[in-house]
């Protein structure tokens, strides 16, 4: 992959990352063709989980006559969006929608529907911590704080995994997952942080960089919370590092530090734009 310059100058010759525009468009224009436009906001987003509720011990379905008793249960999922509409559209299957994590498992779920309860038909038994935010229909989240919502929670008991300190940072590495089409091998990289500013030290002593690092390029620290697009990126598969990081070093944490990979097709859509839309990420 060849760097691409960075507008905020950041990262110099070692650039992989071009920084999102300064302001977000209320009906941003889709950055790859054949993907739906954004649609709003419509004024500032909130997002809210309302079940599961925090430290709830979700209990678990006994077993049927003669049967062991269960390993998991269903959990709903209810939220409260404001300032964001979702929406599907028929033909391309593409649309906002609220992202769904569960711990750090790879899949990121696609949300649509908010009218309706989420269902997870069974999650295995033990602490989970759930996380949620609004995504454009190409894979881009919302970055306004108030638009990202986490909850910890138990299915039939607390076993002390995928815990987070209150207020302790958190990174969530929306895209890029999975199968991605791009052409010209430009690829849409987006994250959110929490828990601490993502800035220069000398600017704010208490915020924190993130760097990520592409199969074998160089790694690449970034001083703030912007989507990128990564350039020269061959077809095939790749695999990824993001962390946070303060000092030089990987935050402790059990959210803080994400591996991952994704599958770039040959030729499919058109080149994404040299910058990305601001926003904060992605999900079904």
């Amino acid at each position: 992959m060849r760097p691409v310059k960075t507008l905020a100058a950041v990262l110099g010759a070692l650039a992989l990352a071009v920084p999102a525009a300064a302001q977000t468009p209320k009906d941003p224009k889709s950055p790859i063709p054949g993907i739906p436009d954004g649609r709003g906001p419509s004024g500032p987003v909130t997002l809210k989980i309302l079940a599961p509720k925090p430290d709830e011990v979700i209990p678990i379905p006994p077993g049927e006559a003669g049967q062991a008793s269960g390993t998991g249960a269903p959990v709903e999922v209810k939220l409260e969006l404001n300032g964001f509409e979702t929406f599907q559209d028929p033909a391309t299957k593409a649309g906002q929608h609220v992202a769904l994590m569960l711990d750090n498992l790879p899949n990121v779920f696609a949300y649509y529907d908010i009218s309706k309860p989420w269902l997870f038909k069974k999650l295995p038994k033990g602490t989970h911590t759930l996380r949620a935010f609004p995504v454009r229909p190409w894979g881009e989240s919302i970055k306004d704080d108030p638009a990202f919502a986490s909850v910890t929670f138990h299915v039939g008991e607390k076993d002390g995994k995928n815990v987070n300190e209150s207020g302790a940072p958190i990174l969530t590495v929306v895209s890029p997952r999975g199968k991605v089409k791009a052409q010209a091998g430009k690829v849409l990289l987006d994250f959110l942080v929490t828990g601490c500013p993502v800035a220069e030290k000398t600017a704010d002593p208490a915020s924190c960089r993130v760097r990520y690092k592409i199969d074998t390029d160089k790694e690449v620290t970034l001083s703030k919370e912007e989507s990128v697009w990564l350039e020269g990126v061959p077809a095939g598969k790749h695999a990824y590092v993001v962390g946070i990081t303060k000092d030089e070093k990987i935050v402790p944490g059990p959210f803080t530090l994400v591996q991952g990979s994704f599958e770039l097709a040959d030729g499919a859509n058109p080149a994404a734009p040299a910058a990305a839309p601001q926003g904060k990420a992605t999900g079904q």
